[in-house]
């Protein structure tokens, strides 16, 4: 999009109003929120990546002398300076870190969440005037089955973005920054950061499921897995959201966006870990170089596939777990390949955001599997014949 002497001089006026506002806290500690607001405004009228840079060094400094006071402003001020500091990440892209101090503060899990940032974008597209009817009614169709999806487990009939715009107001509606003023940018956003709340939920239930393995509850196991099956499908629902991207904005503001890259999801990667132990050559691969700080949780970390293989339980129940993880298993397979589809739409030979290869690096990932069941038998025996798997196998 390009930039007219019209908009520069808004520009302009709007950075030495924020100045002055900065100046004015110079020696009185700053309202965190107040403070957080008019830099949104600047974020939502500029595009994060054009903020200028007397703007950045201001903020800088004056972040370097309250750092350690108000954590949400922290976690703010990190996102937007995420470049100038040479951190811009997934994390900071997507600003995470905010993400979760807000959900902690309004008291939710990651489920609730994921509702919660999909009304938002309810809220976004039925205001704009920016879209052809067709792609709005699209997309908010796509973004209202998400959260109807989520209330029915919620057993709520209400979400605070249906309400007056207390949450959207206050330090909620501050979590997203585009780095463009492409409009497209804030749904995608959003669904980005939804697509990390359906992980932590998944992990979440993973890990229930590998507890109640430990204590030989295979039917609250499959529960879990059940459970999480359904939460997969969600995934899918924010791919189908996605895909209603248009090209030209995706391009348009994708430039700002290097060093960020999907590859970096801390939330993915966990939630691979709860099922199965990656192979050596994963875990020292691109795929965990970008998460370090989950990979040095890897060592020890229990998953559902080690505990599966040291109960080595039979019959009926056994069964139907094994059934709810094959379910699971292929709801993976679907999302990584419609992964890889709306990709290889949007990318074509085009490399990842992230210093990856991109679709190419998605092909590879699609041979990924979560799930380590096809162990030997108990004893250490063989199974019976090449590719039987021990959780299904009628002779062990």
């Amino acid at each position: 999009m390009s930039t007219t002497s019209a908009d520069r001089t808004d520009r302009q006026a709007g950075d030495v109003g924020l100045l002055g506002e900065i100046e004015r806290w110079r020696h009185a500690e700053p309202e965190a929120l107040r403070l957080a607001r008019l830099v949104t405004d600047e974020v939502r009228r500029t595009g994060r990546h054009h903020l200028a840079d007397g703007l950045l060094g201001a903020l800088d400094a004056l972040h370097r002398r309250y750092r350690g006071r108000d954590a949400f402003l922290d976690a703010f001020l990190d996102a937007v300076l995420a470049r100038r500091r040479d951190r811009f990440r997934n994390q900071t892209y997507l600003a995470l870190p905010l993400v979760e101090l807000v959900r902690a503060d309004l008291g939710v899990d990651a489920e609730h969440m994921s509702a919660l940032l999909m009304a938002d974008v309810l809220r976004y597209e039925r205001r704009s005037t920016q879209l052809d009817d067709r792609t709005r009614d699209t997309r908010v169709r796509h973004a209202a089955h998400f959260v109807a999806a989520v209330r029915p487990v919620l057993g709520l009939n209400w979400l605070p973005g249906d309400r007056a715009d207390a949450v959207v107001e206050q330090w909620f509606g501050l979590t997203a920054l585009p780095v463009s003023i492409e409009h497209d940018e804030y749904f995608f956003i959003r669904a980005l950061q939804a697509h990390e709340m359906v992980f932590t939920t998944l992990t979440d239930e993973l890990r229930a499921a590998t507890q109640a393995l430990r204590l030989g509850y295979l039917t609250t196991a499959t529960a879990r897995v059940r459970r999480a099956v359904d939460v997969f499908d969600r995934a899918a629902m924010l791919f189908r959201l996605v895909a209603t991207m248009r090209p030209a904005a995706f391009h348009a503001f994708r430039q700002y966006t290097e060093g960020t890259s999907a590859i970096q999801s801390e939330a993915y990667k966990r939630f691979e870990l709860a099922c199965g132990t990656p192979s050596a050559q994963r875990l020292f691969s691109e795929a965990f170089d970008n998460v370090p700080v989950v990979r040095a949780e890897a060592p020890g970390l229990d998953n559902f596939s080690r505990a599966w293989q040291d109960l080595r339980a039979r019959g009926p129940a056994a069964a139907e777990l094994t059934r709810a993880v094959e379910q699971l298993e292929a709801g993976h397979q679907r999302w990584k390949t419609t992964h890889y589809s709306l990709a290889a739409a949007m990318l074509g030979s085009a490399h990842g955001s992230g210093y990856t290869e991109g679709v190419p690096y998605l092909r590879r990932c699609l041979e990924n599997r979560l799930f380590d069941l096809d162990a030997a038998a108990p004893g250490g025996e063989p199974c019976c014949q090449p590719g039987c798997s021990r959780v299904t196998c009628p002779v062990h």
